[in-house]
């Protein structure tokens, strides 16, 4: 063995990249360390380390206690008496291996585990996990919970619980409330260092937890959770009132996600409201169910927290006086100057798309959203990051464009319901492409942006050419002048944007883009089936790019723009094959009307993938850093 491996960080290095412990190549990795493992002492610490760093069983570790658990009966009478003895070297042999084991999953219903077995570890008080940091746990039945103490330990920072609901309906303890009540105290009692806690309970209301008074029946000392800075809640609404008591005494809690669950026929309980001084340090929200319910959850919180981040996601279809019900209790909650990223999403059930599809049930004209559900968000003026994907567009006009390009300077992301699951199809965006200057001028760090425009017509490009014009001539300040060097994605959204519209229009497009953005890398028109046809990776288009070849290819003319390296491999491919042809190619999507001398949807799918990959590997680059879906 080479002398450089002795080095311990080294080889902990060279046995990481072994072992790759995340991704496909995960079962690959664990054989070659357990052969790793057995190379030489050397190795064999080092090795074992990394191959039970992570697992997703319990079945391993219950194989290396001192009795025969894969017969019919296991040997209590041999596990009694080696389990009393601390010192034996079966115990210690365990204590060796299993305290290497730091992340570990169990799912009791795929993985049976007789119940005498799990009596003898509760009443021998036996850590199977002593020095486990991360928990994933789906409980089913009452011995699972009676297991429950011998996972969690003192070096627990993150836990799941997840409660099945075969615990509820087929194996169901008379005193199962009792038995959830001590599972939660043992979490909280026994782990100090929790850090994460995410409990998922879709079937009963949660019992109720007191943080405040002195340690005694039924309550906790508040000590124990001083350290919970993350906190996720998937729940019944009957719960809702129990959630909002125990977190609000959480004096550092930065995350908290709250996900309510309607049951037909249940009445969403109003929780009373929360202290002045409650949830002080909370940074980042995510709440989840129908408009009442987030509306109920926000009631509670006091008012002017300094919440930084919002993300509401709702389940169907609603109007604006839904999206703003749910925007307004933001407004109660956060304070006007901290706030900076709301993400509010609604998406369409298969139910909701039949419905609409077979026009039974649905006031489509009703379902309009237009400025008046995203007006009480206008009252942040320190936004960076807004993104409504509401499953149907939303109809602003290009004054109410003007009006949030001049409240939101700030943005970073803007997407206004720019990728739907259905439109109207009679019923045109209001707003033209003019809107597009407000943004360019107004929102100067913008870097992505997504709106419902016409951008089908001759008429919406002129008027964003004469904005152009007028804004030039008006000699605006240097700040606000065109074109715009931050915007680098724009989408159309279900724009009506014809697939086989002319070569004119194309440039017509390419020569308001050129103008209006200064670093464009890409733009999209999202499809959908009343349109005729679905969303597809053609609807990229490279404008500027498209700009520069036509411009490039016309007789006498020459490019008056950079053309970058990867403008320069994009079209290289491409223009070898078909030369002076690129245009008629480019145009021949499937399903178009124009002509051409090739086969039209072989010749479109291959510039498809090539426009798609290079379109997407650019948008990664500009979005990587935010979550706006």
């Amino acid at each position: 063995m080479h002398r450089a491996l002795a080095i311990s960080e080294l080889l902990t290095h060279i046995l990481r990249e072994v072992y790759n412990g995340e991704g496909p190549n995960l079962p690959q990795g664990v054989k070659d360390i357990a052969r790793v493992s057995q190379v030489c002492k050397t190795f064999r610490d080092p090795g074992l380390d990394f191959l039970w760093r992570n697992i997703n069983s319990l079945l391993p570790l219950i194989r290396l206690l001192p009795l025969e658990i894969r017969g019919e009966h296991g040997d209590t009478a041999r596990l009694s008496k080696v389990l009393g003895d601390g010192k034996s070297p079966e115990r210690q042999r365990y204590i060796s291996i299993s305290s290497r084991v730091r992340t570990l999953s169990f799912s009791e219903p795929r993985e049976h585990i007789p119940r005498s077995l799990i009596n003898d570890i509760v009443e021998y008080d036996i850590f199977l996990t002593p020095r486990v940091d991360v928990l994933r746990l789906r409980i089913s039945s009452e011995a699972g919970l009676r297991l429950l103490p011998a996972l969690v330990t003192s070096e627990l920072s993150d836990i799941s619980l997840s409660l099945d609901e075969d615990l509820y309906v087929f194996d169901r303890p008379q005193d199962l409330g009792d038995l959830i009540k001590s599972a939660y105290m043992s979490i909280f009692q026994c782990a100090p260092k929790l850090v994460h806690f995410s409990a998922v309970d879709l079937h009963e209301a949660l019992p109720l937890l007191s943080l405040t008074n002195a340690l005694g029946q039924d309550h906790m000392n508040i000590a124990y959770l001083q350290s919970l800075t993350h906190a996720a809640f998937y729940i019944t609404t009957a719960s809702l009132p129990q959630v909002l008591h125990l977190t609000s005494q959480l004096r550092k809690l930065e995350d908290l996600t709250i996900e309510a669950y309607e049951k037909p026929f249940e009445e969403i309980p109003r929780p009373s409201p929360c202290a002045p001084e409650t949830f002080g340090s909370l940074k980042n929200l995510t709440f989840g169910g129908s408009p009442d319910v987030i509306s109920h959850i926000c009631s509670a919180f006091p008012a002017n927290r300094t919440i930084q981040s919002v993300i509401l996601r709702m389940h169907g279809l609603y109007t604006n006086a839904d999206v703003a019900l749910v925007l307004s209790g933001v407004v109660a909650a956060a304070s006007k100057e901290s706030l900076h990223k709301i993400i509010v999403t609604s998406v369409l059930s298969s139910n909701d798309l039949a419905q609409w599809d077979t026009n039974s049930g649905i006031d489509t004209h009703q379902s309009l959203l237009d400025i008046h559900a995203i007006e009480p968000a206008l009252q942040f003026p320190n936004l960076e990051i807004f993104s409504a994907c509401l499953g149907v567009p939303l109809y602003l006009t290009d004054e109410d464009h003007l009006r949030i390009a001049q409240t939101w300077r700030s943005m970073q992301l803007l997407y206004l319901s720019s990728i739907v699951q259905r439109v109207i199809g009679a019923y045109r965006p209001p707003a033209s492409i003019a809107s597009l200057v407000h943004y360019a001028r107004y929102c100067r760090r913008l870097k992505a942006l997504g709106l419902c425009l016409d951008a089908s017509s001759k008429a919406s490009v002129d008027a964003c050419m004469h904005a152009m014009d007028a804004c030039e001539q008006n000699g605006s300040e240097r700040s606000l002048s065109l074109p715009s060097p931050s915007i680098q994605m724009l989408e159309f959204g279900p724009s009506w944007l014809e697939c086989n519209f002319d070569p004119v229009q194309i440039t017509s497009l390419a020569k308001a883009f050129t103008r209006l953005f200064s670093n464009l890398s890409a733009c999209r028109a999202c499809r959908t089936e009343e349109l005729g046809v679905p969303q597809a990776a053609w609807t990229w288009m490279k404008v500027q790019t498209l700009y520069e070849y036509i411009l490039f290819t016309g007789p006498g003319r020459k490019v008056i723009t950079v053309r970058s390296a990867w403008k320069l491999r994009l079209f290289s491919m491409w223009t070898s094959d078909y030369g002076q042809d690129y245009e008629k190619v480019a145009l021949a999507a499937p399903g178009s009307s124009v002509e051409a001398d090739f086969d039209d949807v072989r010749n479109a799918e291959a510039f498809n993938q090539i426009m798609y990959k290079t379109a997407r590997d650019e948008l990664a680059k500009i979005s990587k850093e935010h979550e706006v879906m």
